[in-house]
């Protein structure tokens, strides 16, 4: 396995399976500097199958995708311009609604002027969401018109403003050919860091036809191409699935997948190469997966209710988690990132309290 990355210390860059490792510039650079260092990359290195897994690696393959292809068999995906749309919270609410998947009451205002207008009559509470994001960065909660003002005034963006609905976090992963779902696997959320909005850091795998239909339904509709992470909250009032966000690629998240039955990156790998893969809708229903080091550390530090996090923690029964012996080293550079970033933060906030101590 040969290992891409922008960020120094990458998990898999480190991992006793990462034969070689090369890296590339941040995020901020833009693609066209991204797929500058990829390319020669490719070239000297000739990998038999390029499978980009974060958003900016995607939308860099996508954006050049012709010269790549020409290089090396780039595993199934559903096209740049789908891509994109999907990845965009305002359009992939368009488009569910459009095919019928319920969502909560989304709007999408295109001003600010616009948004401020429906202040008065928002379904208090609502989240205003970035139209880009991912992981839940950037969303924030508004009780009423005063707090959903100041949230407003402080987004760099005009956001995509959406009711907020309680209930269980449920999520699919489903892989389709060209239309074709042929492997899918379901999981309920668990526990998410960062609080309140962070993606899924325990999960339970579940067996729900109804709602596995939902997602294969939503996806043959659009004719899609690859795999898809699709978010959902069972509304605690009608008790009905709602799509909350659509990742058009694997997520964070895939390995209670991997490890309940459903390899997922090695299907695109098959079908990368023109292999034949065996649909695969049977999994281990039951199985929770715990991402340990370091995600539930960081959650149980961060919740309120730790005397229930640490009960439930204590419960191993039917229980994975990503610690590995044999590879340890991606903990390690885990580890290091983490001490790093805490360090900085502290950093900063010594800074600005020492400025604002400094006298008139």
């Amino acid at each position: 396995m040969m290992v891409g990355s922008n960020v120094p210390l990458a998990m898999a860059g480190v991992s006793r399976y990462a034969a070689r490792r090369f890296a590339y510039p941040p995020d901020e650079a833009g693609l066209e500097a991204t797929h500058a260092v990829l390319i020669e990359q490719v070239r000297a290195w000739k990998p038999d199958v390029l499978m980009p897994v974060f958003e900016h690696g995607w939308k860099t393959i996508l954006a050049f995708h012709d010269e790549y292809s020409r290089l090396t068999a780039v595993v199934s995906n559903p096209g740049r311009e789908l891509f994109n749309l999907l990845h965009s919270k305002d359009h992939m609410a368009k488009y569910a609604e459009r095919h019928g998947v319920p969502i909560p009451r989304t709007l999408r205002p295109q001003s600010r002027d616009e948004a401020l207008a429906m202040a008065d009559q928002l379904p208090y509470p609502v989240l205003l969401k970035p139209r880009q994001s991912t992981a839940g960065i950037g969303i924030r909660r508004a009780n009423n018109p005063r707090e959903f003002a100041e949230t407003l005034a402080r987004a760099p963006d005009v956001p995509v403003i959406q009711e907020h609905i309680e209930g269980e976090d449920l999520e699919l992963t489903i892989l389709c050919v060209h239309g074709e779902p042929i492997a899918g696997s379901a999981y309920e959320t668990l526990r998410n860091f960062p609080l309140p909005y962070g993606p899924s850091i325990a999960c339970r795998t579940i067996r729900d036809d109804a709602f596995m239909r939902t997602g294969t339904d939503f996806l043959i509709r659009l004719g899609y191409h690859g795999v898809a992470h699709l978010d959902f909250r069972r509304d605690r009032r009608d008790g009905q699935v709602k799509l909350l966000d659509f990742n058009p690629r694997l997520a964070g998240t895939n390995e209670v997948s991997l490890r309940s039955g459903v390899n997922f990156p090695l299907m695109l790998y098959r079908l990368a190469l023109g292999e034949h893969v065996n649909p695969c809708f049977t999994y281990d229903v039951g199985l929770e997966f715990r991402w340990l080091l370091f995600k539930e550390l960081q959650h149980l530090a961060q919740t309120p209710n730790k005397a229930r996090t640490v009960r439930e923690l204590l419960r191993w029964r039917h229980v994975a988690t990503n610690v590995s012996f044999a590879d340890p080293l991606p903990h390690l550079a885990e580890g290091f990132s983490l001490l790093r970033r805490s360090v900085g933060r502290w950093r900063s906030s010594s800074r600005r309290k020492g400025r604002t101590a400094e006298p008139a």
